[in-house]
């Protein structure tokens, strides 16, 4: 009994010197976890500075976060190093120089050691003894680092900095993060328009196909991932071009316009009311039952009723003459068969004729459709290229343009200087006291008014207001007063002696002849030529290197063009 008392004494001193031993070590590591943690958000911190790669606040979440990962990191690091009973005593027999008098008092106990038990008792006795006389305080004292806490305290510090003062590369981070959502967003807008396209019963699968093709092409494309802005913006731009070209070839306004007058004959007509009414009304889909209704009805018709019938189709197939060639052909067939008593073959004109303005109403809902995709992806590609952007749509900054309202723009040739504000009128000041006011610089909604004056006496320029559908860049598109310089004498320039002898020599501009002005009166019509010059420029954008903010102005100045947009 005495000696299980003596080594219960025993094992009570290890017990304590092992917790001291722990305390000693969570004071030691659990700091030293801290302040790994917080380092490691030093550096990240100190990283988001040269690059964007975090917000502020969100440093100091991952400081935070670091932080608590080191505490649990030390703390766990301590409570794996329990040693066993037998590790403990040798420990405390090398550290507190009790000469292995704990390891043998344990050995003994545990039968490790065979020895006469009085020796036992003795040598129990005195280790119980000499555990007694530690002083555990002072072999073992508890201390704190300061070299630590010095550390963690400058790191607090410096994370704090990092949070509290702004950060250049978070708006540039903040920016590309609105280009990713932008782009994932345009990438859903794309699924459901190709949903849309596929659930619209008034297209033909082919249509169908053609529609898809460059919406599907260009989800590929911006579902590659790591899209740039500049290449989403290219994309977009892209299946935007290729809905416009088909919406213009399946574009049948002419003849929905030219039907109103058609149909007024067939309107009149008893029998062919519906059918005209139909097309007098564009519903060229309906127009084509009508006609296969009245196709069935002709062999219920008098002569005389098939007589008038005919003349009503010879003049709606007339007003058709070209603007559709095809259907006014059928209907200019089916009138000579009913002229000629033939109603089978009148029939089987209308009913071509029918078939035809089925398909018409199809590119009709192709040119629709067409027409809304191309609406949904251009408002999708201007949201791409502002993506990001601070500030108001439009902001100018380079090359002399003006930013904010009030301040003045640059000065243009003779003198002239114009003040222009964002949404604002702007109003030039005359050189010389005088005031020149442009005429045609009203714009609505917002837009801009242009104004200018020449730095002369008695001189003016023009100023007009942008188109302003397309964006508010347009908002002081400068278009110059149209001089007429036909009469002008010009301005005689001397050529060397070489180029009079041999102009192939000096280039080629010199072997052109003048242009005779005799048919200067003939227009090509905007639509035709609108397309080409749009192309280009959107070609222009994606091969040659322009600056990423212009780009923006470009797509929606050509946008603010189109010619199914203007009034």
């Amino acid at each position: 009994m005495q000696l299980d008392s003596n080594f219960e004494q025993i094992n009570k001193h290890l017990v304590n010197w092992q917790s001291r031993r722990q305390t000693a070590a969570f004071l030691l590591w659990i700091p030293r976890g801290l302040l790994a943690g917080l380092l490691i958000g030093v550096a990240i911190a100190a990283v988001a500075r040269f690059r964007p790669l975090l917000t502020n606040a969100e440093v100091g979440f991952v400081a935070l976060g670091l932080a608590a990962v080191g505490l649990i990191a030390g703390f766990v690091a301590v409570l794996v190093r329990r040693r066993p009973l037998l590790t403990e005593a040798r420990l405390a027999d090398q550290q507190f120089g009790l000469q292995e008098r704990v390891s043998t008092a344990l050995e003994i106990h545990d039968g490790r050691i065979e020895t006469e038990p009085h020796l036992a008792h003795q040598q129990l006795n005195d280790t119980v003894y000499t555990m007694s006389q530690v002083d555990v305080s002072k072999a073992l004292p508890l201390e704190i680092n300061t070299q630590d806490w010095a550390m963690i305290l400058l790191a607090i510090l410096l994370l704090a900095a990092a949070v509290y003062f702004p950060n250049p590369q978070v708006a540039i981070l903040n920016g590309q993060r609105a280009i990713e959502q932008e782009i994932a967003a345009q990438i859903e807008a794309l699924e459901a328009l190709e949903e849309q396209i596929l659930q619209n019963e008034d297209l033909t699968e082919e249509q169908q196909n053609e529609l898809l093709e460059p919406i599907q092409n260009g989800l590929q494309q911006l579902e590659e991932g790591d899209i740039t802005q500049e290449e989403g913006v290219a994309v977009l731009s892209e299946a935007e071009a290729e809905l416009r070209d088909l919406a213009q070839s399946n574009d049948n306004q002419a003849l929905r316009e030219q039907l109103e007058a058609a149909g007024q004959s067939l309107a009149n007509n008893e029998n062919g009311q519906q059918l005209g009414e139909s097309l007098q009304n564009g519903q060229l889909s309906q127009a084509g039952a009508n006609a296969s209704q009245l196709a069935e009805q002709l062999p219920t018709l008098t002569p005389e009723q098939q007589a008038q019938l005919a003349q009503d189709l010879a003049e709606t197939a007339a007003a058709l003459e070209g603007t559709d060639n095809e259907l006014a052909q059928q209907f200019a067939e089916a009138a000579e068969a009913l002229q000629n008593g033939d109603v089978e073959a009148a029939q089987e004109a209308l009913q071509e004729a029918a078939g035809t303005l089925q398909q018409r109403a199809q590119q009709q809902a192709a040119s629709q459709q067409a027409n809304q995709a191309a609406g949904q992806v251009s408002q999708g590609r201007q949201e791409v290229a502002q993506a990001g952007q601070q500030g108001q749509q439009g902001q100018q900054g380079q090359a002399g343009q003006q930013g904010q309202q009030g301040q003045q723009g640059q000065q243009g040739q003779q003198g002239q200087q114009g003040q222009q504000g964002q949404g604002q009128q702007g109003q030039g000041q005359q050189g010389q006291g005088q005031q020149g006011q442009g005429q045609d610089g009203q714009g609505q909604d917002g837009q801009g008014q242009g104004q200018g004056q020449q730095g002369q006496d008695g001189g003016q320029s023009a100023g007009a207001g942008g188109v302003g559908q397309g964006g508010s860049h347009t908002e002081n598109v400068f278009v110059p007063e149209f001089v007429d310089l036909s009469d002008e004498a010009g301005v005689e320039v001397e050529l060397p002696a070489e180029c009079v002898a041999n102009p192939a020599d000096c280039g080629s501009l010199l072997n052109e002849t003048p242009t005779d002005f005799t048919e200067e009166s003939r227009l090509i019509p905007y639509s035709q030529v609108y397309g080409e010059y749009r192309d280009a420029a959107y070609e222009a954008l994606n091969d040659g290197y322009v600056p990423l903010g212009l780009k923006g102005y470009v797509r929606d100045y050509f946008s603010s063009l189109e010619p199914n947009t203007q009034e």
